[in-house]
């Protein structure tokens, strides 16, 4: 079955980038510690707002979990946005693309199995700041919903994928074959980077850039999360644009449907923008690198 054959390489993709991984001996140690001494810079950006008149309203009273969970989304989303490009580019200038869509296999099946070395890379840093947060830094989390709270995770994931998977696309589609492009600057490099609210509430934001952050998955997966995990969280009262604009509607809920919508949208244009890559290029004979 192709179902089969495509599991079949895939997990084979998987076990030469684990290999790979675990072939440089010290690099489970410095991943440990990189993702440590990133902690205590959100646990130092955190001792920055204790006396502050910033409000954190509905987020509890925790700062250290309100930064750490932002922290928590931030390797999510650094890996799905950012890697899918850098692992076709390492296809390309490898000169193996040609030699994948020769094979039986789909367009889509190298380059995720080529992802799985960044999934083992930065997936378990969101669990590790986490677990340092709370053992180190006094972070303080509840796990009152725990179904609700997968769900957030995994909608967080698609739709940051999605995003990754246009970025991936304009490689072959818009001929960007260095090291920045157009949709990850946009979309990491300037929208979540200024509206994200990894460190601070969006709601100090003007307006227009409140407004800016409701574009993104970011905006909605943090405010679901840190109501749910951070204890004190208030889960009705209205704060992100779109949620005062609607206020008969639980914010919980717009949170959900909004990441559905958004996972929907960014997954299927990015697939198809990815296929129409692919098929560009193998028409202009530029699928890989001539030596």
């Amino acid at each position: 079955m192709k179902f089969l054959r495509e599991w079949d390489a895939l997990k084979m993709f998987s076990k030469r980038e684990l290999i790979i991984w675990l072939s440089y001996k010290m690099n489970s140690t410095m991943w440990i510690l990189d993702t440590l001494f990133t902690t205590i810079i959100f646990f130092v950006l955190s001792l920055v707002t204790r006396g502050s008149n910033i409000n954190f309203f509905p987020y509890g009273n925790n700062y250290v979990s309100f930064v750490v969970l932002g922290l928590f989304v931030h390797f999510i989303s650094y890996t799905n946005l950012g890697d899918p490009f850098t692992r076709v580019s390492r296809i390309y200038w490898g000169g193996t693309m040609d030699l994948y869509m020769l094979s039986p296999l789909s367009y889509y099946t190298p380059m995720f199995g080529i992802m799985f070395r960044g999934v083992i890379d930065d997936y378990p840093r969101s669990i590790l700041a986490l677990l340092f947060g709370w053992l180190f830094f006094g972070a303080v989390f509840a796990f009152h919903s725990p179904l609700l709270l997968l769900l957030i995770l995994f909608l967080i994931l698609i739709s940051t994928f999605g995003i990754g998977i246009m970025s991936a696309s304009s490689f072959y589609l818009f001929n960007f074959k260095q090291k920045t492009e157009p949709i990850k600057f946009i979309f990491q490099d300037v929208i979540i980077a200024l509206t994200a609210g990894y460190y601070y509430p969006i709601t100090v934001l003007p307006y227009p850039l409140q407004v800016l952050g409701s574009f993104i998955p970011h905006t909605y997966a943090l405010d679901a999360i840190r109501r749910l995990m951070i204890p004190g969280g208030d889960v009705t009262t209205p704060v992100l644009p779109l949620q005062i604009a609607m206020p008969n509607i639980s914010p919980i809920t717009l949170d959900i449907i909004f990441l559905i919508i958004m996972s929907i949208v960014f997954l299927s244009l990015g697939l198809f923008m990815y296929v129409k890559g692919i098929e560009k290029a193998r028409r202009d004979g530029t699928l890989t690198r001539w030596q």
